[in-house]
């Protein structure tokens, strides 16, 4: 099987008629890992409207699509949190015939440059710990695990908190 390129694909702002797929994409790869997108729970309401949560902090969230429009990953940054002057990395998802292509390290390095733009020094962020290829991705980038903590939702989440100074990056 080949993988897609970067090059291969458009990233944008979400729009309100892109939440279908980012619902199904988002879904999908929760089934991957034996879990089920439940947007009541307080921990994914933020992907009710996407657009119009991160952007009310600061932030952005953002679709790529390949060349045939079909949405094959998210990812946002979210600013409007304390401490002040952090960033963080939120809904990093990438369908998985279009993983290990660089499209995980590129969302994730706009997300660090986007939060620096706008004066961040430190940029976090939480992954379930069923993620494991996600957590060599973000340590390949000069992250550090910074902690771990359960989620009260439906799928009995527990997640590693990972963090890097943008400053030295």
């Amino acid at each position: 099987m080949t993988h897609l390129m970067v090059t291969d694909c458009s990233i944008r702002p979400v729009a309100d008629d892109d939440l279908p797929d980012v619902h199904d994409l988002i879904g999908e790869v929760y089934r991957e890992y034996g879990m089920t997108l439940n947007l009541e729970d307080e921990i994914e309401k933020h992907l009710l409207d996407p657009g119009g949560y991160f952007r009310a902090g600061g932030g952005e969230f953002w679709v790529v699509r390949d060349m045939n429009e079909t949405l094959i990953a998210t990812a946002a940054v979210h600013l409007d949190f304390a401490p002040p002057g952090t960033g963080e990395l939120k809904s990093l998802y990438v369908r998985k015939a279009s993983r290990r292509g660089g499209l995980g390290r590129l969302l994730t390095t706009l997300a660090m440059r986007y939060a620096r733009a706008r004066g961040c020094r430190r940029f976090i962020l939480w992954s379930d710990t069923r993620l494991t290829a996600a957590h060599s991705l973000y340590e390949s980038m000069g992250f550090a695990r910074s902690g771990e903590r359960d989620i009260e939702d439906s799928n009995n989440s527990r997640e590693y908190g990972f963090a890097i100074d943008l400053s030295a990056s």
